[in-house]
């Protein structure tokens, strides 16, 4: 491969990374730091036919500017060494020492056949691993020593063949936990607030797949300025389905402020970020469980048809409390955040994660093992996880509900009026800012919120609405609000001077103090979820 006149640096190993998927990919990134800062390794990808989800896989790898060559080519090349996070796929053509992997939290899913699911569990079936009475991979990565007992009782004839090196993926989660504070502050999680992560895998006995409906209520019934919450699908949903129909499945709840994570974006640090995990039997739960957020289980109640029941996961889903979507969904999540006893699910996880933080270092030295080369001096060099990038529409409606505590402290709770089935509080004031595209919500609002408005608006928006409960407020730019008084009373201005209020809070505040009869002028300051703020009102003018 590099003995022509282009050659810039001159390896003496190659390495060939194989994906079949985009799952598969990201597990392989997860090892590829291991050849970190050695000359003498050069890696390349292939992609090998065959998954049901490879759709972009090939715009994923051009994307991380992976060299990438047809599998053609892969299987008439000598490597020293084929990488794979999969055991699907005519592997046995590779001429190459293969090095396999697992491609979730261990091994958990049974091989689905055409009339269901079969005994054997998916990455230790001996109908994956053997071909013509031959064990294909020269090496089986596993994550913990319970795993290699089980392929001893799948296919004994690879048992030999298994290195117990732990979880790369899990590892670099933990690796980035003193990141949490960045990655938090990527999602918009509001100081002091709550971060609910929503995590679905793959079939119809997934999260999405038993209820699509739970995003948007999480979204709405949950206020707005005390909790985000964020949906991580596994990649083989986007791949099925396309990304414009899982955005469009989510539209409700998109509108309600959802915060969506494209798979190849940053799962893995929106898990790092989030205080409470709702979710179903896949990796990411699991995951969730084993960083010890609270964790609430979502699917359908039949994943155990998909699980080997011998297996950590499917003992984690019967232990985890389930999420019951006919109840108070605000009241579960708070319940699961209190009655959380730390360490809960450790000894279940910790079957499936062994030796944590050196399974980078073992890997590199089975690798390199593999290879006939000596593995190079120094650690493993950290390659930093992506950041999330997560897709979030700004709320642009909500039902405020005002609660009055003592003299001049008002307290304030907002929830996303999109998606909404039912009353947030008893007596929620609708405020709706004026560049809301449902015309509904405008129609009904009680308060209408313009931004940067001059002294006509306010006017002509008093005549607009005729119905609605209270004056039009116009925001600026430094946070000053202005609201046009009915019956001609003048101009009302409110400021949060501190800062760090969301300038759209104080027209419902304000609505709600007059029309409890109190001295605008008496508001003094405004709770938010924890957190308190100063506010100054300047009485009407005549």
């Amino acid at each position: 491969m590099d003995h022509d006149r282009w050659t810039t640096v001159r390896a003496r190993k190659h390495v060939l990374a194989v994906a079949r998927n985009l799952t598969s990919a990201g597990r392989l990134l997860d090892v590829l730091p291991v050849f970190g800062s050695d000359p003498r390794v050069q890696t390349v990808f292939t992609t090998v036919s065959g998954s049901a989800f490879d759709d972009g896989l090939l715009a994923y790898l051009e994307e991380i500017q992976a060299r990438v060559i047809p599998w053609r080519q892969a299987v008439g090349t000598r490597y020293d060494l084929a990488l794979s996070a999969s055991a699907n796929g005519d592997l046995h053509r590779l001429d190459a020492p293969l090095l396999l992997m697992p491609h979730g939290a261990g091994h958990n899913r049974l091989l689905r056949t055409a009339d269901g699911y079969s005994s054997e569990v998916s990455g230790l079936a001996r109908s994956q691993l053997m071909r013509d009475g031959a064990v294909v991979p020269s090496a089986i990565a596993l994550s913990h020593p319970d795993q290699v007992d089980r392929l001893a009782r799948y296919c004994p004839e690879a048992a030999p063949r298994a290195v117990v090196t732990g979880d790369p993926c899990f590892d670099r989660i933990v690796a980035h936990l003193p990141r949490r504070d960045r990655y938090r502050r990527a999602l918009d999680v509001p100081p002091g607030g709550t971060l609910v992560l929503v995590s679905s895998t793959w079939g119809e006995h997934s999260l999405l797949g038993a209820g699509r409906d739970l995003p948007a209520r999480l979204s709405s019934e949950l206020p707005l300025d005390e909790f985000r919450v964020a949906v991580v699908a596994h990649p083989n949903v986007w791949k099925k389905y396309g990304g414009l129909q899982v955005r469009l499945w989510l539209a409700d709840a998109r509108a309600a402020g959802l915060a969506l994570i494209p798979p190849e974006h940053g799962w893995q640090a929106a898990l790092i970020a989030s205080d409470v995990v709702v979710g179903d039997h896949g990796s990411v739960t699991f995951y969730g469980a084993a960083l010890d957020r609270p964790t609430l289980l979502a699917s359908s109640g039949r994943e155990h048809e998909e699980l080997d029941p011998r297996s950590p996961t499917a003992e984690l889903s019967r232990s985890l409390p389930r999420l019951d979507r006919r109840r108070d969904l605000l009241k579960q999540i708070g319940l699961a955040v209190t009655a959380h006893r730390p360490g809960a699910h450790a000894e279940t996880t910790g079957r499936t994660l062994a030796g944590l933080g050196a399974a980078q270092e073992r890997l590199r030295r089975l690798a390199y093992r593999l290879m006939e080369l000596p593995s190079p001096p120094g650690p493993v060099v950290q390659i930093p996880l992506p950041e999330p990038r997560a897709e979030r529409q700004e709320v642009t409606a909500f039902l405020a509900q005002v609660r009055f505590e003592g003299d001049g402290h008002a307290v304030l709770r907002r929830f996303p009026a999109a998606a909404r089935t039912g009353a947030a509080e008893p007596d929620p004031h609708l405020v709706v800012d004026e560049e809301d595209l449902d015309r509904r919500l405008l129609e009904s609002a009680s308060v209408v919120i313009g931004r940067d408005r001059p002294a006509e608006w306010l006017q002509e928006t008093l005549l607009r609405y005729p119905g609605a409960a209270a004056p039009p407020a116009s925001v600026t730019g430094d946070g000053l609000v202005r609201m046009s008084l009915r019956g001609g009373a003048g101009t009302l201005l409110a400021r949060a001077p501190g800062g760090g209020l969301d300038p759209r809070c104080l027209p419902p505040v304000l609505y709600g103090w007059a029309a409890a009869g109190r001295d605008p002028a008496g508001l003094l300051s405004v709770g938010i979820g924890p957190r308190s703020f100063p506010v100054s009102v300047t009485h009407p003018a005549g």
